[in-house]
Formats: structure tokens, sequence, C-alpha cells
């Protein structure tokens, strides 16, 4: 009798350890679920911005593009018997083009830092905003352009949860260093990490149709509530389709922006955090249709 019920205390214990199993496992899938389903709705925001711009923009040049009514005509209620031309773009108009998703062409947002323990990553792949570019960044090959200021504007986002920390190869890494992270950015206060581009200079033209245009740009990046100044090299490249690629990298410290470097304890040992990153980045942007080119 004794032996039995060893028997089956053994077989309830396996079948508990079973269930446990299971249920975490099935606790993990659902958790992946929601986080894609939360990954694709960001993905949808970021689109829906992009639409939102290029509608914006075609609203605006149509409303540039009416004629003015002259004081007479005004009186009458009528138009003049002879309209003006359709208003013509400046000659140093900018072009705005809009972040977008499409595959074959990936975003990529990387941030590496260091700890007492190893190194870290965390990585992302939603980036949203737009950038409006003026004539003198040579886009077109074969353009003849000097070093110099730029005329730019830029504004970019990043939403802090599309962040995960993964394996130098990309695999999910920890789910608990993720909770960590966006406590340390203050997520819920603060949903996303932006920047705003406040000048962009050539350093060089392309050499060649396929190479980039090297570029240094400044602006204001904020994280975690805390704006800070930063300039950094940009390569920017064009291709025939109207889409462009920046590619970027920077170095800043977490306690620039009021962040203490994490410090979790691990089987009782303390893991000390480097406070110095750097973050790595890939936006690709696509030409917003002007109104005569709205289909």
């Amino acid at each position: 009798m004794k032996r039995a019920l060893g028997i089956l205390g053994v077989i309830a214990v396996a079948a508990l350890i079973v269930f446990l199993a299971v249920t975490r496992y099935l606790a993990q899938e659902r958790a992946a679920k929601l986080d894609r389903a939360l990954m694709d709705a960001q993905a949808q925001v970021i689109q829906l911005e992009a639409d939102k711009e290029a509608v914006n923009q075609r609203l605006a040049e149509l409303m540039r593009a009416q004629p003015a009514p002259t004081p007479a005509a005004s009186a009458a209620g009528r138009a003049p018997a002879t309209a003006p031309a359709a208003a013509q773009p400046a000659t140093g108009s900018l072009v705005r083009y809009a972040a977008f998703s499409q595959a074959g062409l990936t975003n990529l947002v990387r941030i590496e830092g260091t700890s007492s323990v190893h190194d870290w990553q965390v990585q992302g792949r939603l980036l949203g905003g737009s950038v409006e570019l003026g004539a003198t960044l040579p886009l077109q090959p074969g353009t003849q352009a000097s070093p110099g200021p730029v005329e730019a504007k830029a504004s970019v986002f990043i939403p802090v949860r599309s962040l995960k920390s993964v394996e130098k190869d990309g695999r999910p890494y920890s789910d608990a260093m993720d909770e960590i992270m966006y406590g340390k950015l203050l997520e819920p206060a603060n949903k996303r990490i932006t920047y705003t581009l406040t000048s962009l200079t050539l350093k060089e033209p392309p050499r060649g149709a396929s190479d980039p245009i090297l570029c240094e740009a400044t602006g204001n990046l904020s994280v975690a509530g805390v704006t800070k100044t930063i300039t950094m090299p940009v390569s920017v490249l064009p291709d025939a389709r109207g889409y462009i690629q920046f590619a970027g990298s920077v170095k800043a410290k977490m306690t620039d922006f009021k962040i203490e470097p994490p410090s979790p304890s691990l089987g009782g040992v303390s893991i000390k955090t480097g406070d110095e990153v750097t973050l790595r980045f890939v936006w690709w942007v696509k030409r917003v249709p002007s109104a005569p080119e709205a289909k």
C-alpha cells in the first residue's frame, strides 16, 4: 500500500509539474500574441500618421494653388474674368518624406551597452515620423553640391514598448530585463522616445550612384522626459523609387537623461550596468506625393 501511495504521489507531482509547465507555456504564448498585436497596432499608427502627413501636404498645396480673389470680385461674389495662374512652389521648397512599413526595407533601432556580467543589446523595428529636405541635398545622381548647411526638418519617434532585449543574434533575451528597461524609461508617462532635427550639414556628396551622402545631424533627443542636444554622423542613401534610407550611430550616457544605470541582483550578486550606451539606427522614409502627383 505504501508503495502504491508513493507511486501515486510521484505521478501526482509529475502531473503537477507538467500542468504548471503547460500553463506557463500557454501564458507565454498569449503574452507573445498580445505583444505582436501591440507591435502591429503601433506599425499601423505609424502608417496612419504617414498617410495623414500626405493628406495634409496635398491639402496645403491645393490651398496654395487656389487663386486669391480680387477685392472687386469678392464684392461682386464672383471670380474675376481673368484668373491668375496657379501658384508655383518656391524654388527652395522642401520635399516631404514619411516613415512607412514595407517588406524588404527594414527599420532598426538598436541600443548597445555593457555590464559587469556581459554586454547587452536592445532593439526594435518601429520608427515613425517624417523629414523634409531642401534642394541643396544632392539626392539625384550626378547632382553637384558643396559641403555646408542643408535645409532640412525632421521629427522621429520610437514607441518605448517596441524595444526588446535580445541576444547578439537577435533572439529574445529576457522579459524581466524588458520590464526593468521600461521602468527606467518611465514608460507609463513617456510612451515614446523622440528626436527633432535642428540642423543638417552636408559633409561629403556621394562619389557614385550607389554611395551614401555623408552628413552631420544635430537635434534634440528626448528620453524618459529629459531632452538633450546630440550631434552625430548620418548617411543618407536615396533610391530610384523615391525611398531614402537614413543610418547613423551616437554614444550617450544614461545619466545625461537622469536615468540611473540598472543594478539588478542575480543570485545575490549585484550586476552593475555601464553608464554609456551606443544608439544605432536605420530608418526608411518614402516621398509624400505632391498634389499634382496624387492619383
